[in-house]
């Protein structure tokens, strides 16, 4: 397929060569990307063909640009001040990631480039794991984050966060220009373009892809069961092999969600509080018809880690990330992970590892 035309206009050589060499690295860039340090350059170049995007600093942009055979401009802005109502920018001295994206959906929203293909035709739909349990305050976002990390050293991972208040961008260190509520609000569009939108919105974490969680508690509580359905409909389409599901009590079907992944991670504690949840989850489970998920449930008793990780961005080389690694070697030697078996045996790990079933 011809990819589209993509121009970089900027004096400032080091900058210009710099932006390119971050959006050429970006995974499946629909565009052929052009530099060019003078106007003059840029104006030959178009006499032999046209451009869907110019990218240009504001030092380099002239008003005629309007007039020239380029489908978008978009302006690097360096004095802060707006170029006018036409032409969309942002700072050039935001961060290459958050100009790379804001390039992606300048592009994506003039339909200057085509949807990134989903999965190729005959491979297998990736797998779900979720992680839930009704056990507050236990380490179920650390360790799920953890096991996208680990399982992203050798496959392609999605990382998806359906708390309220999930406070990941503190904890990162990111500001996220666009998050899940922005991909719901698309959620009715074909699913190679919902997918197209996924890609442009994903941070990448330690290899993990992450789709930032949504802000508001309220996105999360205000969508219905049929759209979480959609969503991840669509995802067995996309080019990963596993996506992780971080859960909360505040997602609508939940349990239809839980019967949909491969294998289930709840953590357990042996206070009576603790328990009493975990009994009431069980008879929940029970009462609602839903026989499949603990049989393909592994209750995680977490032993007392001397030091817990304090940055989110690299977890797997801490002590957690050793016991996550022999949870996930374990199940992965059984097939549980990617085709579970129903076989309902326990294992006894080490540093009080236990996993087993309702």
């Amino acid at each position: 397929m011809k990819r589209n035309r993509l121009a970089i206009c900027d004096p400032e050589q080091e900058y210009a060569y710099r932006l390119m060499d971050a959006l050429s690295r970006k995974e499946d860039f629909p565009f052929e990307i052009l530099t060019f340090t003078s106007v003059e350059r840029l104006r030959e170049s178009l006499a032999q063909a046209p451009l869907q995007l110019l990218v240009t600093a504001q030092s380099a942009f002239c008003p005629e640009m309007a007039d020239w055979p380029v489908s978008r401009i978009l302006i690097l802005l360096e004095n802060g001040g707006p170029v006018g109502a036409d032409f969309p920018g942002i700072s050039k001295y935001s961060s290459v990631s958050r100009i790379t994206k804001r390039i992606m959906e300048e592009a994506a929203s003039a339909g200057s480039i085509p949807f990134l293909p989903a999965a190729a035709a005959g491979r297998p739909a990736c797998v779900f794991l979720g992680f839930y349990t009704p056990v507050g305050r236990c380490l179920q976002t650390t360790l799920a984050f953890t096991a996208g990390q680990l399982l992203a050293r050798k496959e392609r991972v999605l990382y998806l966060n359906f708390e309220s208040c999930s406070g990941l961008s503190a904890m990162l260190g990111r500001q996220f220009d666009t998050d899940l509520s922005d991909l719901l609000y698309h959620l009715d569009e074909p699913a190679d373009a919902l997918l197209s939108r996924l890609y442009q919105m994903t941070e990448t974490v330690n290899g993990m892809d992450l789709l930032p969680p949504a802000f508001s508690s309220f996105d999360v509580f205000r969508t219905g069961q049929e759209e979480w359905m959609r969503l991840l409909e669509v995802l067995q389409t996309s080019r990963y092999s596993r996506v992780i599901l971080d859960l909360s009590d505040g997602v609508q079907g939940l349990f239809e969600i839980l019967r949909l992944c491969q294998t289930v991670y709840t953590i357990v504690k042996e206070d009576r509080f603790a328990q009493a949840k975990l009994e009431q989850y069980r008879l929940l489970l029970e009462k609602t018809d839903c026989p499949e998920v603990p049989e393909k449930t592994r209750l995680l008793s977490l032993p007392v880690f001397q030091k817990l990780p304090g940055d989110l961005n690299h977890m797997t080389a801490c002590e957690l990330a050793h016991f996550m690694e022999s949870v996930l070697n374990d199940h992965e030697s059984k097939g549980i992970c990617g085709a579970s078996d129903g076989a309902k045996t326990d294992y006894h790990g080490p540093s009080g590892l236990r996993t087993g079933f309702f």
